[in-house]
């Protein structure tokens, strides 16, 4: 997801029509409870999603149309999907900043161990299933993956995050599509990529690019041999408008992570997206490899089939599948008109995403907790400063209302993205 700056430019939604019965908190939404006894609702993928004759197939050669939902705001949390304003709020390790210094190092840890556990659990995933989402695409951080040492050991926290929700997935027949939203020294010079000075540093600094291949590397050893996962987005949107004399540093990266990938996996497809927010596809080239999808993003604009025709041309040239890796933060109108256009041209997306807090423009809500600016006026002026007993029982409220039960179902939101159940 690109800066919220340009959101705030770029956006201007007029009010939502809601329709059926509104808005309605999880539980009268679902009758899933939220533990991980959910029962298994389909079969778990037999044989790899593949590129065949220029279509993405399942693991039986049957055409597969991805309806896949994000999950942002998880392991790389964003300040505007926590309602937070200015720049000592705007990345995970910002955020992660400032909850150390109003609690304390240990205090923090826990809480991050109980949001993540709560944010995403099988109930989340059987709810996808269940209104009709086909794929799960899962940002990831390089920090969080990695945080010590060149790459090459993913931390066990992390890993097991990826593999029990693999193992969710596989239960509720839903893919998964690993996402490297936030790549060794920033892929992109924004917020959205956790890098700490606002510059992509991964295509000036070569041992950053050493990282990346040894993350993905040991990423896709890890999952080489299973079909819920359906395949690598080796990088998220590369590289904001400010920096598009890197382009040509991008294809490089692509084709070394590849190499490296199919040195230990030769099953995965590989996702490669375009420059400047991945919708600069000048900075791509012919395919290097058979399971290769090109990847655009799409906000704010047309939602008719004109607005895609560039893309289509380039999936008719290069004869690989065409996959919308990001849409979505619009209103209901643009939903339903968007999404069939796409599939109405046999492209495939995934929506961004799942829940943030106190939103109405995705399919679930966080309910901020009650006291919620006491955290937003401390990120904005650090003279704002909360207690410590303060800001812990706020955190502690944010992390238990992050759980798909406490979570408010956006019901106009969902039936506007796909046909409720």
């Amino acid at each position: 997801m690109r800066s919220w700056l340009a959101i705030v430019a770029l956006l201007a939604v007029p009010g939502c029509a809601h329709l059926g019965g509104g808005d309605h908190p999880s539980p009268d939404a679902s009758p899933i409870p939220a533990d991980s006894g959910v029962p298994a609702d389909a079969a778990p993928a037999t044989g790899f999603v593949h590129v065949e004759d220029g279509r993405l197939v399942d693991g039986a050669g049957a055409p597969l149309l991805l309806r896949s939902m994000s999950v942002g705001n998880w392991l790389f949390p964003e300040g505007y999907m926590w309602q937070l304003d200015g720049p000592r709020g705007d990345r995970p390790r910002r955020i992660e900043q400032r909850i150390v210094e109003l609690i304390g190092a240990d205090r923090a840890a826990a809480f991050w161990t109980a949001y993540r556990d709560n944010f995403l659990a099988e109930a989340d995933i059987a709810r996808m299933h269940e209104l009709g989402f086909n794929a799960i695409r899962l940002a990831m951080n390089a920090r969080h993956l990695a945080p010590d040492g060149d790459g090459t050991t993913l931390d066990d926290e992390a890993l097991g995050y990826l593999t029990r929700t693999v193992d969710w997935c596989r239960r509720h027949g839903v893919y998964v599509i690993l996402d490297m939203h936030g790549a060794p020294g920033g892929q992109t010079g924004a917020n959205i990529d956790d890098n700490e000075n606002d510059r992509p540093d991964l295509y000036t600094v070569p041992a950053h690019q050493d990282r990346l291949v040894a993350i993905w590397t040991a990423l896709a050893r890890r999952f080489a041999d299973d079909p819920t996962v359906l395949g690598y987005d080796l990088l998220n949107e590369p590289i904001a408008p400010d920096f598009a004399s890197l382009n040509d540093r991008l294809w490089p990266i692509y084709l070394r992570v590849g190499a490296a990938i199919r040195a230990v996996d030769p099953h995965h497809t590989l996702i490669v997206e375009g420059a400047q927010w991945a919708n600069n596809w000048s900075a791509l080239h012919e395919p290097f490899d058979d399971n290769l999808i090109y990847s655009f993003h799409k906000y704010w604009d047309d939602p008719g089939d004109a607005s895609i025709r560039g893309y289509l041309d380039g999936r008719t040239r290069w004869n690989r599948p065409l996959w919308t890796g990001e849409i979505g933060e619009n209103d209901d109108d643009w939903y339903r008109a968007v999404f069939p256009m796409l599939e109405r041209n046999d492209v495939g997306w995934s929506f961004w995403t799942w829940k943030k807090l106190g939103s109405d423009n995705n399919p679930y809500a966080i309910v901020p907790p009650a006291r919620w600016s006491l955290f937003q006026d401390y990120v904005a002026d650090p003279a704002r400063r909360p207690s410590a007993a303060d800001a812990q029982a706020v955190l502690d409220e944010l992390a238990a209302n992050a759980a798909l039960a406490r979570n408010r179902y956006v019901e106009h939101a969902a039936c506007a993205i796909v046909a409720c159940p």
